[in-house]
């Protein structure tokens, strides 16, 4: 029989339940719990692997019992129970075992109650299951069947209690990796763990770790390795009896290994968002950087080929930018493909790839036909209504948006007024993309420019952006901007100043090149009364 883990003394009453773990105390006021035959008996909230919880009752009497309709749950009352089913019998000294697949009970690896009660939902047993997440793979069972007191045990499911073993502890770990700077295991064992520890093996130097509990798991850092270390090594866990458990099973003499490859850590596309127009930028971020020798971008272009015959991809060394080495493919055509791949070397001359390369896997660097790839974006703009302003709330008429404007070619807006008055100045003021930048357009009376007469004008809306060092043509910029009318007499004197935003509304200055505030200083100081065009 398993020693003594944990001890927890259930003090029964008739209105409160006293459970004691170590020093802490938990208080909780429960149901009035009858005296009977059948006990909870065995508890497993927290099994290894992705095995379901269970919950054992066990019959103290002299007698079969039937215990049809009576019901098991995570909580200390009957209602939403699980209902044991029609024509279930626990023989005289017997065991009756039930599992999460079939119950729906799902009993917290973290504390939580669990009771049986008569059909009548009145509770005959009622127990406090502490916090197991630490013991993966034991139960919470009594130590005698059927009796006081409760502990930590190794599981016996239909068996009696007092037939648990003493055994090595449950070891529950995963492969180690080279890319682990913290390395997990779980232990449990019901006489309590001693020590888990990692040895590791590099080269002709071994190391023993002793690993600490950490929030139910035991941990350690790993002492990273260099490129090319081949790497062994197992986990032993022992509990208060010295018996012990490896990982991998019979770890102490057939090790586990890994040879150290390095590699990227990470890669970052800049160019990604934008559709990979433009340059793209290769940003590689090694595991070892001070063990690098290079790293290499290697890329194929439409109508390129890489394999047995074919060697038509070009090789980019990147330039070493402290951790991080830089490359660029340069600005391609809309829907080309470019095929890539990296490459890094160490000093020791391993070389590693990117995608990892390994062998069946779907990557290989020889054949181009295995490397992701990206295809160039073509630009789209979001349409733009027509809109049409009446000539009695100012000169402007009507300003005409390309409804659909090809990617590349010119955006016209075409603004037209009547000639009520002299337009001395049609102008469109920008206002580009986040941080803005904010730049105007003129066509002025007497300047040299064809586009500009008495009634209308036209804008080319791309050019402006570009000749003002922006850009049109990147995915999600967005041009804020609004129109404005100048207006004179025949002297050649202002007469006042137009203001024209998103829903063709009017803004007047009345004042033009004064100092009185207007209608037009608020509209030019709230960019949401102005006209947006978005590049999608």
């Amino acid at each position: 029989m398993k020693n003594l883990k944990y001890l927890l003394v259930m003090l029964i009453a008739t209105v409160t339940m006293v459970s004691c773990v170590e020093d802490e105390i938990v208080e909780k006021d429960g149901p009035i719990v009858e005296e009977g035959e059948l006990k909870l008996n065995e508890i497993m909230s927290k099994d290894t692997g992705d095995k379901p919880d269970w919950i054992e009752v066990y019959n103290m009497g002299d007698a079969d019992f039937d215990i049809s309709g009576y019901i098991l749950n995570d909580k200390d009352v009957a209602e939403g129970g699980f209902e044991i089913p029609a024509g279930t019998i626990i023989g005289s000294k017997g065991f009756y075992v039930v599992d999460q697949n079939e119950s729906g009970i799902k009993v917290s690896s973290g504390g939580e109650d669990v009771s049986l009660s008569k059909p009548d939902g009145s509770v005959i047993d009622l127990i406090f299951v502490p916090d197991m997440s630490a013991n993966v793979g034991l139960t919470y069972a009594r130590e005698i069947d059927g009796e006081e007191p409760w502990k930590v045990s190794s599981p016996t499911p239909g068996a009696s209690n007092g037939a648990a073993e003493n055994t090595p502890p449950i070891l529950s770990a995963e492969p180690l990796t080279e890319f682990m700077n913290v390395y997990s295991v779980s232990a449990s064992d019901a006489d309590g763990i001693a020590s888990v520890k990692l040895i590791q093996m590099i080269n002709e130097g071994v190391q023993s770790i002793d690993m600490a509990l950490v929030d139910g798991e035991y941990k350690t850092t790993v002492p990273r390795g260099k490129v090319g270390d081949v790497v062994k090594y197992y986990v032993i866990a022992t509990d208060n009896t010295g018996l012990s458990t490896y990982y991998p099973e019979n770890g102490n003499n057939e090790p586990a290994e890994f040879t150290v490859l390095g590699g990227l850590e990470e890669l970052i596309i800049t160019g990604e968002d934008a559709g990979y127009r433009g340059e793209v930028t290769f940003t590689a971020i090694p595991y070892y950087p001070e063990q690098v020798d290079e790293i290499r971008l290697y890329y194929l272009l439409p109508g390129e080929l890489q394999d047995d015959v074919n060697d038509d991809k070009t090789r980019v060394t990147l330039t070493p930018d402290g951790d991080k080495h830089v490359g660029v493919v340069p600005e391609q055509n809309t829907d080309d493909v470019i095929s890539y791949y990296l490459r890094v070397e160490y000093i020791d001359g391993t070389k590693t790839y990117y995608p990892f390369e390994i062998e069946g896997g779907d990557f290989n660097h020889d054949y181009g036909t295995s490397w992701p790839s990206y295809t160039v974006e073509a630009i789209t703009y979001a349409p733009v209504v027509d809109q049409t302003v009446n000539y009695t709330d100012g000169p402007l008429t009507s300003v005409v948006f390309p409804t659909n404007p090809v990617p590349g070619t010119d955006i016209n807006i075409v603004m037209t007024y009547a000639t009520t008055d002299v337009v001395a100045e049609a102008r469109i003021y920008f206002d580009v993309g986040d941080a803005p930048v904010y730049v105007k357009d003129n066509k002025v009376k007497g300047e040299d420019d064809t586009s500009f007469t008495q009634t209308g004008v036209t804008v080319n809306f791309k050019d402006v952006v570009a000749d003002n060092g922006l850009a049109v043509g990147d995915t999600g910029n967005k041009t804020t901007f609004y129109v404005r009318i100048a207006t004179e007499d025949a002297s050649g004197n202002s007469i006042a100043e137009y203001y024209y935003g998103s829903d063709g509304s009017m803004y007047l200055d009345d004042t033009p090149g004064g100092g009185t505030t207007d209608e037009s200083d608020d509209f030019k100081a709230d960019p949401a009364l102005w006209n947006v065009f978005n590049v999608q």
